[in-house]
């Protein structure tokens, strides 16, 4: 299966890959890779603790639908996400 992160870290040999990764797709689906922590999970707001900082992610009818040790995904209406 083809692994999005695994091309980009292989075409640039990793360089920039090194804290944190997050794909929007159309504003509905938003994986990301490297969190350290969920610190708010609502409806409208999930923000989550990365290496040196947090971002936060606003919407409408957000879930976070998977979440692993190192990854999450969230299904909903992404309007903003910003880096802190």
């Amino acid at each position: 299966m083809f692994n999005f992160f695994d091309e980009i870290k292989k075409k640039f040999n990793g360089q920039f890959m090194t804290t944190f990764n997050i794909v929007n797709i159309s504003g509905k689906i938003l994986y990301a890779e490297g969190h350290l922590g969920l610190t708010i999970l609502s409806s409208e707001m999930i923000a989550f603790k990365i290496k040196g900082g947090r971002v936060v992610i606003e919407g409408k009818n957000m879930i976070l639908s998977e979440l692993t040790d190192n990854t999450l995904l969230i299904q909903g209406d992404i309007i903003k996400m910003e880096q802190f």
